[in-house]
């Protein structure tokens, strides 16, 4: 029984040891194994550089179209606007236009008989709007030449002098901005004026209708 018991304890403390030698050199191997994938994918980053718009949040254009007048044909138009950006999706719009009114079918048909005199004919108007960035989104040039967009709607008030009178105005529309550069963009818009008037007769809704395009540069 001595003996057995004798056993046991040499084969203990045999293992012991073994383990006490063993255990370090495990795990100093562990920590200088190199765990680097075999094979190295050969994958480096490639720096983007994306034009937006400029931290500036005034923008200053000018833009020509044609403005239908109703009952006074259509007429080239021409202004220009300057932008106060409260957001990335809202903004504030000051305009300013001018055109000028043709003549009215009784006009044609009668011969000398005048509505307007030529300076009543001046068309301007001026107005105040607010905008709503709609859909943000890329215009593509070709397949790895793109362009920042924006499609907007806008509204507002102000007023026209036509006609031999100032008129108060709604006008509500929508655009499409394209930006070539960080702080150049171009401009379509589309834009509806109401106005009430009452030169060709009953008093009534005047709807013109303006489309036109135009460049702005952000400061």
């Amino acid at each position: 029984m001595e003996n057995r018991t004798k056993h046991l304890f040499l084969t203990g403390f045999c293992l012991a040891q073994v383990m006490a030698f063993t255990l370090p050199a495990f795990a100093a191997g562990e920590s200088g194994r190199d765990d680097r994938p075999l094979i190295e994918p050969d994958v480096k980053p490639v720096p983007v550089d994306e034009a937006l718009i400029d931290t500036e949040n005034f923008e200053i254009g000018a833009f020509a179209g044609v403005l239908n007048i109703e009952d006074f044909e259509s007429s080239f138009v021409y202004g220009g606007k300057l932008t106060y950006h409260l957001s990335e999706s809202f903004f504030f719009e000051a305009g300013i236009g001018f055109a000028e009114g043709g003549e009215t079918s009784f006009e044609n048909l009668a011969g000398n008989v005048q509505v307007l005199t030529d300076s009543e004919r001046e068309y301007r108007y001026y107005n105040i709007s607010l905008g709503y960035n709609l859909l943000p989104g890329q215009g593509f040039l070709t397949e790895n030449y793109a362009f920042n967009t924006n499609f907007y709607l806008i509204a507002g008030a102000g007023a026209t002098e036509f006609g031999g009178d100032t008129r108060f105005t709604v006008n509500a529309g929508a655009g499409y901005q394209i930006l070539l550069t960080d702080s150049l963009a171009l401009h379509l818009g589309v834009r509806q004026h109401y106005y009430r008037i009452d030169v060709v007769g009953a008093e009534k809704t005047s709807i013109n209708t303006e489309i036109s395009t135009g460049m702005s540069v952000f400061f």
